[in-house]
């Protein structure tokens, strides 16, 4: 699992450092305009599409495939692409999460109930999207699987909106919504493990 790891992080050596870079640049603009606390969103999910991507790129090398063929098998394969975008998503919502408290010390607009509000939004929106994109990256052309994660984001935020009029309070539509989003995470992690090796891949 580790030479799996990284595997995936020596491809991500040039794309990780351009995306934080792009992120800051855009969220340092959109800091003005929305909020600070729009890092809690953008890094995460931005760390995570970089990782999903990566999985174009072995698709087209042949790699999935090819790791049938290997002792760790193509269960273990799609295991640590799951486990590692998990871990960049997480780390992006690490470091979003310095850059909103940083600049909104900076800018005089501290406000915890927001921070918590993107903060949650930040972690689930990558879960719910991995969730679909992880395995259909694997059973979908590159249009389609691209399409599918797109379309992840607007319903997420419909759940979000659908909770939060629903329940009305606010820290249990936040733990509701996270929970729903690891739910969905986990399990499309243990079915594209179980499944997958056993079928036909594009």
């Amino acid at each position: 699992m580790k030479g799996l790891l990284r595997k995936d992080l020596y491809l991500l050596r040039t794309a990780l450092p351009l995306a934080l870079l792009a992120v800051v640049v855009i969220g340092a603009g959109m800091s003005a305009m929305v909020s600070p606390n729009i890092f809690l969103i953008m890094t995460p999910v931005v760390l995570g599409i970089i990782e999903s991507n990566s999985l174009n790129t072995d698709k087209k090398c042949g790699w999935p495939r090819l790791a049938v063929s290997l002792p760790a098998g193509l269960g273990r394969v799609i295991g640590a692409k799951y486990l590692l975008y998990l871990l960049l998503s997480l780390a992006g919502g690490a470091i979003g999460a310095v850059a909103a408290v940083v600049l909104s010390a900076l800018l005089n607009a501290w406000d915890i109930e927001t921070f918590h509000i993107f903060l949650v939004i930040g972690l689930s929106f990558p879960l719910v999207s991995g969730a679909v994109a992880l395995p259909a990256t694997y059973l979908w052309e590159e249009d389609k699987n691209m399409v599918a994660t797109i379309l992840t984001y607007p319903l997420s935020s419909m759940v979000f909106i659908s909770l939060a009029l629903g329940i009305g309070q606010i820290l249990v539509v936040e733990v509701v919504f996270l929970l729903l989003g690891a739910a969905a995470f986990a399990g499309s992690w243990v079915w594209a493990a179980r499944t997958l090796p056993r079928r036909d891949l594009p």
